[in-house]
């Protein structure tokens, strides 16, 4: 008896260290971004865009200061909402930071448009807007497909059962 039950505690012991280890599921590279410098980040963008967009020597030296330009006025924009933490931002404050940023995002785009071939530029919309979608449906599966409050339930000194 205390073979066998010393055996199916091997047996046990070894079929739980011989699964695999998976990582936890990925949840986007947010927490290495924010570990990566400014520089960093521009790099790992162009390496994307490279990629994706097959770009030559020529359009990534042309395209380098165009991402650093980008990620300043970014920062500069971020900095400046995070100065005034204290309030909350207006709807008319936030349709006008909403406004400078889409004139900063075509300003942008104009000077890449300039670099890249038309199929290129085509093709780093489409990513765009791939990328967009992607961020809204994580949006709402994090929100459970709820509206803004609507039927959440509201938690506080409710007597538990």
């Amino acid at each position: 008896m205390k073979r066998l039950i010393i055996a199916a505690l091997l047996f046990i012991s070894i079929s739980t260290f011989a699964q695999e280890q998976t990582p936890p599921e990925k949840k986007g590279n947010r927490g290495q971004r924010e570990k990566m410098s400014p520089e960093q980040r521009n790099q790992a963008l162009l390496n994307r865009m490279t990629k994706e967009l097959n770009l030559d020597a020529k359009q990534q030296e042309q395209i380098k200061p165009i991402l650093s330009e980008q990620a300043l006025k970014l920062q500069a924009m971020r900095d400046q909402r995070m100065a005034g933490n204290a309030k909350e931002l207006t709807k008319e404050e936030r349709k006008a930071m909403m406004q400078k940023r889409k004139e900063e995002k075509a300003a942008t785009d104009n000077k890449l448009k300039a670099i890249l071939t038309p199929e290129q530029f085509e093709k780093m919309k489409e990513n765009e807007a791939a990328k967009r979608e992607k961020k809204k449906e994580a949006r709402e599966s994090r929100q459970g497909g709820q509206g803004h409050g609507e039927g959440r339930e509201i938690r506080g000194n409710q007597p538990q059962e």
